[in-house]
């Protein structure tokens, strides 16, 4: 059990740091293809990890594929909303989603922390 939080702990950190290089990537208007690299990777993985990591999956693969499937979905829905609303503005959805994301990550971090010692303070 203590190994699975480590790892999902790990893995919070990890989605985090995509998401924040994310948003330093897109609001300074970097174009490089790092930024596409990046920002596929978190488009991909990040707001479905942070979502499904909630559900109590116990294989790391299904959570995975979970993961991505939510992740796309995810951003179809987001892209459908800016199409139908006539509001094309990709970069402000992305920061946004990012941002988001990010909340969601740091809730993970924080909940996957091993409990304290009795007498540690």
């Amino acid at each position: 059990m203590l190994e699975q939080l480590r790892n999902r702990r790990i893995t919070a950190y990890c989605l985090l740091g995509v998401c924040l290089l994310t948003v330093l990537f897109v609001v300074t208007g970097l174009t490089t293809p790092v930024r596409t690299l990046l920002v596929l990777v978190f488009v991909t993985t990040a707001p479905g990890w942070a979502l499904i990591s909630y559900v109590n999956v116990r294989h790391v693969s299904v959570t995975w594929i979970s993961a991505v499937g939510l992740s796309l979905a995810l951003t179809l829905v987001v892209a459908q909303m800016l199409v139908l609303t006539h509001a094309w503005h990709p970069e402000a959805a992305v920061v946004v989603l990012a941002v988001l994301t990010s909340a969601l990550l740091a809730h993970h971090v924080v909940r996957s922390r091993p409990p304290r010692e009795a007498g540690a303070r």
